[in-house]
């Protein structure tokens, strides 16, 4: 076994290490990461109430503590950079997760289910981290928090909460604001936040920037937001015309 990349970052790592995208070792850990929100949903569902609080506070606590001891890691080792400021959807993603405990605010699980579901199962889908190998802490940090991101929202419409597309209205100024602020930052600081800079490398998204441009590819996220969010809420909007 090689360790020689255990502590390598993606700008770090060398060549010819990563598990890549739609490999084998790709669809392993994706059947797997898969699996555990399967089973781990299907285990929520069986919970009494008291016990449904409990792994999700027991969640979202890993969720916090994961994202930080991260950047704690990354301290560590100087490879801390301005990318590594919570300034990523995953990252918005934590600090709404916090709120949520905090709070229980409706609005809060209504941005987890709209940004955390879609986001977090597209990003392990399609991970701008395939440069990594398995044995690698980065590599299992970013699989373990995408999965516990694109988990906590489903363990939250198990557990009763019903999206609705009025609060998801409510909601969608705050994340164009955060476009509209996070576009100009990543031209200072040469950054990629929200990939609104450029299409993560080694992904699928590479072929809008090379049919479209940069920055025209990101009419095409946009029109897959619309997509996905459609995607996400028809089922909810018919199920409150039918409560009228």
């Amino acid at each position: 076994m090689d360790f020689s990349q255990l502590f390598k970052t993606v700008d770090t790592v060398a060549p010819g290490y990563g598990t890549g995208i739609f490999t084998p070792t790709h669809f392993t850990v994706l059947f797997l990461e898969f699996l555990f929100i399967a089973l781990t949903a299907q285990k929520f569902k069986r919970l009494d109430e008291t016990k449904r609080k409990k792994m999700l506070r027991n969640l979202a606590l890993f969720i916090i503590i994961n994202e930080t001891l991260k950047d704690i890691y990354l301290l560590i080792i100087g490879q801390f950079k301005w990318e590594n400021l919570p300034f990523h959807l995953c990252g918005i993603n934590v600090i709404i997760v916090a709120v949520h405990l905090l709070t229980g605010k409706k609005k809060a699980a209504e941005w987890l289910y709209a940004t955390g579901l879609p986001g977090g199962l597209v990003a392990l889908i399609s991970p701008n981290w395939s440069k990594l190998p398995v044995l690698n802490i980065i590599y299992w940090q970013t699989n373990t928090i995408h999965t516990a991101i694109a988990l906590y929202p489903i363990l939250l419409l198990i557990g009763g909460f019903q999206p609705k597309p009025k609060r998801f209205f409510s909601i969608l100024p705050y994340f164009l604001i955060l476009l509209v602020v996070i576009y100009p930052l990543n031209k200072v600081l040469d950054t990629n936040f929200f990939f609104l800079n450029y299409a993560p490398e080694g992904t699928p998204f590479v072929v809008f920037e090379t049919l479209l441009g940069n920055p025209g590819f990101i009419l095409a996220f946009a029109a897959i937001l619309v997509v996905v969010w459609t995607l996400l809420y028809l089922p909810w909007r018919e199920k409150n015309v039918q409560k009228a």
